[in-house]
């Protein structure tokens, strides 16, 4: 079966509904950027924006670079928030664009067919409603594979392949590196195709400039490690793995993320993807070997340590591009539309609207804490000036980031013993003996590690989060005096 005809056979189904349905997708992400509360992490990576560094210690710096200059450029609120998550998402709907063209055959059903798939694959609609690492991951990974597929595709015709190309490749590859660290694994997949299936390319000097130039775009992330006793790479490859106290703690977890975020209807088509003879396009076993790259390495990550959804990520972005020309039987299509729409309706009330997953029984707190934080805010402030404390504090870094953010307040402090972020920035020496203001509530209270840090600490008011008329979650602030490092 020629590619024409392989890909033809998309235009199949009604492509007016495809669109409609896209366009109907497009609008529920419209409204969850736009009425969604500001999510913790999120909040977290916009106060690393508020103090630019050549890196940072969770992740690589490039979406607090965005997050610095969309505030620079639009204020403190939540349309400089998500302006960058925006930008991305329409940028990363260019990169399937430019795929499904190079890729060719009946290229306009194709494009569609996938959007509509990246629109209705909840681990994709997650990593583009919020400013997190991951959504510029993702755009940045898209570009590279386009790039690296224009420059096998060649290959694979008999041609020699464009440098262009293939430097391109790894600037973008570089700039996901820039992004967060599990960008390697595309670069690994890369690098693995080229061993196992075109050794040629070997000793050819442009794969090694390559690779130079996405290690070079590394620079900062090196040089800030190094000159903070390689902080982030430690934290990285020890200090978030707790292990666990059985293998099944782990795979299940993951694997139950893996059926609500990918979605059961995909589960065939992209195992004919892994494991198909014969690649249905030119040019694109580089993306197979990326996709059992990193599937392999998350998975037996996950037997030792709890694994995120998210960290699979370039092993989900690998096959995008190429997934629809696996999608038979053809009713997987309109069943995947459906499990992607009702994720983001639910996404999108739950979060904007009524905290669903807050319920009894089930107190989800990264739900409740996407709701009002003003009023809190407000009370804060005027405690602070009543008081005239030296600085304010949270508990750790999610509530401490919600609460610098409603108050647009840089220099809030987070308490937590734990090493985060904020410890890069809050000198506790100078502020020994300073009376604070502290948020708690009721997933992060007051412990005792915290109460030993102050000569007294008492509750000073409290505010009820409400949604709906109904009850969310109490927030409570404190007085702390006479804090000591």
């Amino acid at each position: 079966m020629s590619l024409e005809t392989r890909t033809s056979i998309l235009s199949g189904l009604p492509l007016r509904l495809v669109q409609i349905v896209c366009v109907l997708l497009l609008g529920l992400k419209l409204a969850q950027w736009s009425m969604a509360g500001a999510f913790m992490d999120e909040a977290y990576y916009w106060m690393w924006g508020q103090h630019p560094a050549l890196s940072y210690y969770d992740h690589p710096p490039l979406n607090s670079w965005l997050l610095s200059l969309s505030s620079a450029v639009f204020g403190w609120n939540l349309f400089a928030l998500r302006f960058p998550v925006a930008l991305a998402f329409f940028a990363d709907i260019a990169a399937l664009w430019l795929i499904a063209r190079r890729i060719g055959g009946d290229w306009r059903g194709h494009f569609w067919l996938t959007l509509l798939l990246f629109l209705a694959t909840p681990i994709f609609s997650m990593v583009t409603n919020y400013a997190l690492p991951d959504h510029i991951l993702l755009t940045a990974l898209l570009f590279a594979t386009y790039f690296f597929l224009r420059f096998f595709m060649d290959r694979s015709a008999g041609q020699g392949g464009a440098t262009r190309d293939l430097l391109l490749g790894g600037l973008f590859l570089g700039l996901a590196g820039l992004a967060k660290y599990n960008a390697a694994f595309l670069g690994l997949g890369v690098g693995l195709f080229v061993l196992l299936f075109d050794r040629a390319l070997l000793v050819q000097f442009r794969l090694y400039l390559a690779a130079a130039l996405a290690l070079v775009l590394q620079a900062p992330v090196v040089v800030w490690n190094a000159t903070e006793r390689f902080a982030s790479f430690a934290f990285q490859l020890g200090g978030r793995h707790a292990g666990l106290s059985a293998a099944i703690d782990g795979i299940l977890p993951f694997l139950l993320g893996v059926f609500i975020l990918v979605g059961p209807f995909l589960f065939w088509p992209i195992f004919r993807f892994a494991f198909a003879r014969q690649n249905a396009a030119p040019g694109i076993g580089f993306a197979r070997t990326t996709f059992f790259v990193s599937t392999a390495v998350i998975v037996a990550l996950s037997f030792v340590t709890a694994t995120l959804f998210h960290w699979n990520l370039a092993a989900y972005v690998a096959m995008l591009p190429f997934i629809a020309l696996y999608m038979r039987p053809r009713w997987l299509v309109p069943l995947q539309a459906l499990w992607g729409a009702a994720f983001a309706v639910a996404m999108l009330v739950n979060f904007a609207f009524v905290p669903i997953t807050n319920l009894s029984g089930w107190k989800d707190e990264a739900t409740a804490w996407s709701y009002d934080w003003s009023t809190v805010a407000q009370a804060v402030e005027t405690a602070r000036d009543k008081y005239d404390v030296g600085f304010v504090a949270g508990v750790d870094y999610t509530t401490t980031s919600l609460l610098g953010f409603a108050l647009k307040d840089r220099n809030v402090v987070s308490l937590d013993p734990a090493r985060e972020q904020y410890d890069f920035w809050f000198d506790r020496q100078a502020h020994a003996g300073q009376d604070a203001i502290i948020y708690a509530d009721r997933w992060r209270p007051i412990t005792r590690a915290i109460e030993r840090r102050f000569a007294s600490i008492e509750e000073i008011g409290t505010v009820m989060v409400t949604a709906q008329e109904r009850n969310v979650y109490r927030q409570r602030i404190y007085l702390a005096k006479g804090y000591k490092p």
